[in-house]
């Protein structure tokens, strides 16, 4: 009975009517037992229902070990590229564990590109902990934003990294200091995106203002579409002769391809960059004439 109970309770929030206006991207809504995309270490992890069942499929999350106060407990981890939009809500079901446990939403960033994290080379986004203290399920709703997530990286980064398609959607669970020694035991249930349509066109407006005017324009250059996939054409204007470059660099500043070295005639000029046989993310053109230097931002999205 007890069962079926929290069955009916998920179903009851999955479809409550206050979202129901709400344009999400379903992330995960556990309707596949094998759960495909999920990792985890130090945690054990389940689907719910022995069948597929997409109306009120969850994953159960536990320890078969006793747990003690203030102990990191692991983390489950979807492993999928998902571009989330800065601004809009993660949004996800969670059990309680009416204790004194903690949860951090982290999204993982694969910046030097092999397909795992490295904290030396990558990026997380991370939230303060949330309190797991309470019965039941519960809905969170978290904006991605400065305020709610802070940046970990060992470089000058920032929150253009959202520009990227991220590595993983992680959960980190830990014992807080008051934990009462038992099992652990919570669950996890419809993962979505969700838009905030009042944040959207601000946030872009500013960023395009940002891009436009943090470095001088010798060129007048740009590259359309942006972002692209897998080919995009630079355009740039000469006022004179010159002998031109144009390099393409990835994140890390390391050299990807020379597109153009060559002396070129005063004007306007194009070139195409294809980026077929590289990773999605944020890269950079640098364009070189005589003693002026310009860089811009592209987008190159699968």
């Amino acid at each position: 009975m007890k069962a079926i109970f929290l069955i009916l309770l998920v179903c009851i929030l999955f479809f409550n009517p206050l979202n129901s206006n709400a344009q999400k991207e379903i992330i995960d809504d556990f309707s596949k037992k094998e759960m495909p995309g999920w990792v985890w270490g130090g945690l054990g992890m389940k689907y719910s229902h022995e069948q597929d069942n997409r109306e009120n499929g969850y994953c159960e999350i536990f320890t078969t070990n006793t747990i003690k106060g203030s102990n990191y407990l692991g983390t489950v981890a979807k492993y999928s590229p998902i571009l989330f939009t800065a601004g809009n809500y993660i949004v996800f079901m969670i059990k309680g564990v009416s204790n004194d446990a903690l949860l951090r939403i982290q999204i993982l960033y694969d910046v030097d590109n092999n397909n795992k994290y490295n904290e030396d080379e990558d990026i997380m986004l991370t939230t303060k902990p949330i309190s797991l203290n309470f019965n039941g399920w519960k809905e969170i709703k978290i904006k991605l934003d400065e305020e709610n997530f802070s940046l970990i990286s060992k470089y000058n980064d920032d929150f253009s990294v959202t520009d990227e398609e991220c590595l993983a959607l992680q959960f980190a669970f830990e014992s807080g200091k008051d934990y009462k020694e038992s099992k652990f035991e919570s669950g996890l249930a419809l993962i979505s995106e969700v838009v905030n349509k009042d944040y959207l066109s601000d946030y872009k407006t500013e960023r395009e203002s940002d891009s436009n005017t943090n470095t001088k324009s010798y060129f007048n250059s740009k590259n359309y579409p942006n972002p692209f996939n897998p080919t995009t054409t630079i355009s740039y204007t000469l006022d004179e002769q010159s002998y031109v470059t144009v390099t393409v660099y990835d994140r890390l500043g390391r050299e990807v391809k020379t597109i153009v070295n060559e002396s070129q005639s005063q004007g306007t000029h194009t070139v195409e960059f294809n980026a077929s046989n590289l990773p999605s993310g944020i890269y950079f053109y640098r364009i070189k004439a005589g003693d002026k230097i310009e860089v811009r931002k592209m987008i190159y999205t699968k």
